[in-house]
């Protein structure tokens, strides 16, 4: 939009009323937008798109030269993401969960899962298959038995989901190859939907889970939770 004084704006009028709360219909509808966006995001983060970008730095498909700082981040996120599998997985099953978030939680736990065996095509072939982060996975399992009801299960499964994506942003910043970085840039904005949907679907305003700019805050570090 031009901001040229040829085209002039109205004033704001400060009486005006606030907007009415988020329908429930709104949010279902946010909800599923979060969703299929992810899923279709999830498209771009298996198989062939980082295996392609993998394989570009070499002649053969096969995963690429990376420094030992970069082969322990991708083992960290993967394993970041193959916790978020199996605690988005626990989390569908707890008693009181409603069958229609039941099945949204599944559909998040597929994509970290798809998430986690994207990233391990960047991954030497004879390194040991990495595991759900064991801290990390204790952490959110506790979280969630702890969770009192269907809201309390939500919020805890934001700030997880909220975390995760804090963690690749700033694995874009340390990563040393562009290949890497390029990786997680495919993964973070399928995270982020993930979160917008379960924001949606927990009825935070959408304010709290969808903000302007992303942030590094609370993201994991491998030193807090090791890979293995």
């Amino acid at each position: 939009m031009s901001m040229s004084p040829r085209h002039p704006v109205d004033p704001v009028d400060d009486r005006a009323e606030a907007p009415a709360p988020e329908s429930p219909s709104r949010r279902r509808f946010v909800r599923n937008v979060g969703l299929g966006a992810a899923a279709l995001g999830a498209v771009a983060v298996t198989g062939s798109a980082l295996t392609g970008t993998a394989a570009a730095q070499t002649a053969a498909a096969e995963p690429p030269d990376l420094d030992t700082a970069d082969v322990s981040l991708v083992q960290f996120l993967q394993s970041v993401s193959l916790a978020g599998k199996e605690g988005l997985t626990t989390a569908s099953r707890k008693p009181g969960v409603t069958s229609q978030v039941a099945e949204d939680l599944r559909v998040i736990a597929r994509h970290h899962g798809d998430q986690a065996t994207a990233l391990a095509a960047l991954l030497p072939t004879d390194e040991p298959a990495t595991v759900a982060n064991p801290r990390l996975l204790a952490q959110l399992e506790g979280q969630i038995d702890g969770a009192g009801d269907e809201a309390a299960l939500l919020a805890v499964l934001l700030e997880f989901e909220e975390q995760v994506a804090a963690t690749m942003l700033q694995a874009m910043q340390d990563a040393d190859s562009w290949v890497v970085a390029a990786a997680v840039a495919s993964v973070l904005p399928v995270v982020g939907q993930q979160a917008a949907a379960l924001g949606s679907m927990a009825g935070t305003p959408i304010g709290d889970w969808l903000p302007a700019f992303g942030s590094t805050d609370g993201a994991l570090s491998p030193t807090a939770y090791p890979a293995r």
